[in-house]
């Protein structure tokens, strides 16, 4: 980084037209300023080389300047962007990253007395005009290399202050819809967690998880060893934390999640499309909607500058929207994506599929051209998130989760509460004072592990700032484009890779409180299992496999040369919801022996009555074939 500083009795800029497509939006009243008393103008260019380490450089330019403004007796410091000092400048988020570091690092020093900081915007052509003092002081350059890392100021004052004081309200709402407000101090004593239903349970762990520091676990979550044990999931040496090689039942499983996600998208009425992975580095309206804050971007470089790998659809979904053209007749606009993400969380928050740095969402929106009609797309989508909760991750085993400000909560209080009513779920909010993003409100269904964690699966939301951010508008009937006031953000599976790990964990609930282990039925990656009685049935077993797999029923058959017993015992291993053993009584009755999971008495059925029970198990849920050979004697062993 270079600078070059300026001591000056008076000094004024004012913006004049965008000298970038990444120029900086501020509000208009930012644009122009005039400093009619002494104070220091540092010009600043960030280069190339600083972005191995933003927080250092700008530490160290923060720190001199604050020493040479108590040296001077000046109380007033104006930041000014002037990427002339350089030959090798660097992105303009990587830029405008160090001009946030250093602006908060001046106002709010680790130790010492503060000072005003004024910022001329990023990225615009300015008039400026400066009056140097003449002494010998009042004129230096500086030139500032990266170092040792050195901790955020804009995280240390910025985001955990903002954690800590965002939220001051909390409200918790019983199944009847009756609201009681709570404290960190006192929520444990709130009546709703004397009523017996046993979701009361559920809330008060979550409650305590968001409120009182969540749980100390011991050990790796369960979902771990299950994921493993099945061949589903597991670790890549190859690769770094947080990014996982998905096995073929685990891939099955994963493209049956999307199945659903897809099938529920178009019958909300959403069209399918598909965005880039990578975003660049200079697009500041996109840089805005990924934050202020940058500790979890995933940078790359092709050669042409800095780009990001997207952490959401959300920036590269809107432009596309943007450029889509709709009339109110055609509102709401609903799309849908398929979104591989990535995030590049800290080290100790990766663990196992809870959090991961690279994940599947499947995400969709709704521009809408009213309030009213963002309330009924709000509505329809929650109560299809409940039915997919109840239906995918465990009837009655999650509650709602809700984040928002005050002005929205007391302004439509009666319709949000009425939600969790009709869902026939409580809830918990959490509200602050101010509007920190994007969403005036939004929800999240939150499922309890068996450690007492919390896993969040769906979430609806309530955007207010991105329709006129990006133009996303509709033609009113006389042809004029108005913004959107509304565009509701939803995601029906916040990652697959979280949503497996709720489905785990909920297995392990139910194990632990003595029920028999075993996948969704229509999860199962082998929902039937065919064992001969010998080798010399091993046709029938065949012909009885291909007869089941022909009704949209994923069987296989155990051909190997392993003795009925323990051929059993390994389908119970591998969770197999229904076991035929085929001989020569099965052969001349036309009829099954058949052991579903989980009982102990073997029932015997006609093949058509068992496809008939198979397929009342498993109607309106997605299918596809078994994802390895059909004779499990042909099947690689993937964990040695």
């Amino acid at each position: 980084m270079r600078t070059l500083g300026i001591h000056t009795g008076r000094f004024r800029f004012e913006s004049k037209e965008k000298a970038t497509a990444a120029a900086e939006r501020v509000p208009d009243e930012r644009h122009a300023a005039e400093v009619d008393r002494e104070c220091l103008v540092v010009f600043v260019s960030v280069e190339k080389e600083d972005e191995e380490s933003p927080v250092s450089v700008a530490a160290q330019l923060a720190a001199d300047t604050l020493e040479r403004a108590e040296r001077l007796g000046v109380g007033t410091v104006v930041l000014y962007p002037y990427v002339h000092l350089t030959d090798s400048p660097s992105s303009p988020r990587a830029a405008m990253q160090v001009l946030d570091e250093v602006e908060a690092r001046l106002a709010e020093p680790p130790e010492g007395e503060g000072v005003e900081v004024i910022r001329a915007p990023f990225g615009w052509y300015k008039a400026f005009e400066v009056s140097c003092l003449g002494h010998p002081l009042s004129e230096w350059s500086g030139r500032y290399r990266p170092g040792e890392a050195v901790e955020s100021a804009v995280v240390k004052a910025g985001v955990e202050k903002r954690r800590a004081s965002e939220f001051s309200r909390f409200v918790i709402v019983d199944l009847e819809g009756e609201a009681h407000e709570v404290t960190p101090e006192d929520f444990a004593a709130c009546p709703v967690f004397a009523k017996k239903e046993a979701v009361y349970d559920l809330l008060r762990q979550f409650v305590s998880n968001e409120l009182a520091g969540g749980v100390v676990t011991e050990g790796p979550p369960k979902h771990i060893a299950y994921m493993r044990r099945h061949e589903l999931v597991d670790y890549c040496d190859v690769s770094e934390k947080g990014h996982y090689k998905w096995y073929p039942k685990g891939l099955l499983m994963q493209k049956l999640i999307l199945d659903y996600a897809a099938q529920l998208a178009r019958d909300w009425g959403a069209f399918e499309m598909k965005n880039p992975l990578v975003i660049r580095g200079d697009h500041n309206v996109v840089g805005e909607l990924m934050g202020e804050f940058h500790e979890r971007d995933y940078i790359v470089d092709g050669g042409r500058g800095v780009c990001y790998l997207r952490y959401a659809s959300d920036p590269l979904a809107f432009p596309f929207m943007q450029s889509v053209s709709f009339s109110y007749k055609q509102s709401p606009l609903k799309v849908y994506e398929e979104a591989t993400c990535f995030r590049n969380e800290q080290e100790g928050e990766v663990s196992g599929l809870k959090r991961v740095r690279n994940f599947m969402m499947t995400d969709m929106h709704a521009a809408c051209a009213s309030e009213q009609e963002a309330r009924e797309q709000y509505e329809l989508l929650c109560f299809m998130f409940a039915d997919l909760m109840n239906d995918i991750i465990a009837s009655g085993r999650w509650v709602l989760g809700w984040e928002g400000t005050n002005e929205f909560y007391e302004a439509n209080r009666d319709w949000l509460l009425s939600i969790g009513t009709r869902m026939k779920v409580p809830a918990f909010f959490k509200l602050s004072p101010r509007m920190t993003h994007y969403y005036a409100i939004k929800n999240e269904f939150q499922s309890i592990t068996q450690d007492r964690a919390n896993i969040q699966v769906s979430t609806v939301q309530w955007d207010v700032k991105d329709g006129e951010r990006f133009d996303i508008g509709f033609i009113d009937e006389d042809g004029r484009k108005h913004p959107c006031p509304v565009i509701i953000h939803a995601s029906s599976f916040g990652s697959i890779e979280r949503t497996l790990c709720a489905i785990l964990e909920n297995i392990a609930v139910s194990a632990d409180r003595g029920r028999t282990p075993m996948f969704p039925l229509w999860l199962a990656p082998t929902q039937v299992r065919v064992i001969p009685v010998s080798e010399k049935h091993l046709e029938l077993a065949v012909q009885v496999g291909d007869r089941i797999a022909a009704l949209r029923v994923r069987a296989d058959v155990d051909d190997r040369d392993e003795t009925v017993g323990k051929k059993i015992r390994n389908a119970e291993r591998e969770w197999i919801p229904y076991v035929l053993v085929v001989g020569e009584r099965e052969e001349s009755s036309g009829e099954l022996t058949v052991r579903t999971r989980g009982q102990k008495e073997q029932r015997t059925m006609k093949l058509e009555e068992l496809a008939e029970e198979l397929r009342g198990e498993t109607e309106g849920m997605p299918f596809r074939p078994v994802p390895l050979a059909k004779l499990v004697s042909r099947r690689p062993t993937f964990f040695g």
